[in-house]
């Protein structure tokens, strides 16, 4: 299955054209609060680093969390900081029936390149 990408400046128009669209950021929370596209915006880490050792860990709860804030047919953007973290989190989320989501490429280093306004 193929998912639909859109360009910082696309995802941006659509959060604004759009109350339903959400923005899913899932980069941690350490990097979200550092700054993220503003407007209808909610963290979901797909992953955790370590703080010493950089190591990966995959949000074991991150289905869980997801359904209990999104319905599955919200419009869903989803972004990270450069775009394979939400590949792995649109892929995750189409495949556990949610059918409206979008990857924003280039992440928040693009919408940031991009001149967009952020919280």
């Amino acid at each position: 299955m193929s998912l639909a990408t859109l360009t910082p400046q696309e995802a941006f128009e659509r959060l604004n054209n759009d109350p339903a669209v959400t923005y899913v950021d899932v980069r941690t929370v350490a990097e979200f609060v550092q700054g993220h596209p503003k407007g209808k915006t909610i963290n979901v880490p797909i992953v955790f680093f370590h703080p010493t050792t950089h190591e990966v860990f995959q949000n074991e709860s991150f289905d869980l969390v997801m359904e209990d804030v999104c319905p599955k047919e919200t419009a869903l953007i989803v972004g990270c900081e450069k775009g394979a973290r939400a590949k792995q989190a649109a892929e995750k989320l189409t495949a556990t029936g949610y059918t409206n989501v979008s990857i924003m490429e280039a992440g928040n280093a693009g919408w940031k390149a991009a001149d967009l306004p952020t919280t």
